[in-house]
């Protein structure tokens, strides 16, 4: 059995020390999401607080039918697609902070130039990253969300079905779709 769902079912007994440990093995993670869902930390935050008090709330009615990452992800993917319909959609960061050993290496990898490389090259770096958030940014807001949760939330294309509450096969061709789109937003942007 997943270990979280274990927590949230010992939490629903009364555990409340199970609560905490999934919020500290949560929090930063949702509000990440959120972020690069809304492009607002703040709005984020208060997107990740309703997340934990809906969990909090729901947790005599819990019953594990996925796995917990499953579940909060679901809950704050609603948050955020409710947010984004209530105002006008901003653009999303990723500069969000990583908060896993492997995601912070990812990100420098990505994003941060290397010691040894020119300002010339850490500018054209950093020029494509604006780039590429505008491109994502620009996508429909499911093709987006498929691209965050499989790329930078680094989830497998079945545990995105899940949350986004669809196949499979519907995360392969909304990526399939959004690769499509980047590409024609990026090509005239790319040497070669």
């Amino acid at each position: 059995m997943d270990p979280d769902v274990e927590l949230m079912l010992k939490f629903k007994n009364g555990d409340t020390s199970s609560f905490d440990l999934l919020l500290d093995r949560y929090q930063e993670k949702i509000i990440v999401f959120a972020q690069r869902m809304t492009g607002d930390r703040s709005e984020a935050q208060d997107i990740a607080q309703e997340v934990f008090l809906r969990v909090y709330h729901a947790a005599g009615k819990y019953q594990p039918k996925a796995k917990f990452s499953t579940y909060i992800f679901r809950i704050a993917r609603n948050l955020c697609l409710n947010r984004l319909r209530e105002r006008k959609h901003r653009p999303f960061s990723l500069d969000c902070p990583i908060t896993t050993a492997e995601g912070r290496k990812k990100s420098r990898d990505f994003i941060d130039p290397s010691p040894h490389s020119s300002p010339r090259a850490a500018l054209e770096r950093k020029e494509r990253q604006i780039l590429i958030r505008e491109a994502v940014d620009s996508l429909p807001p499911n093709q987006k969300m498929a691209v965050i949760l499989t790329r930078y939330n680094d989830l497998s294309y079945e545990e995105a079905s899940k949350i986004m509450g669809c196949s499979v096969g519907a995360i392969g061709l909304l990526l399939h779709r959004a690769r499509g789109t980047l590409r024609k937003v990026l090509a005239p942007h790319c040497k070669g």
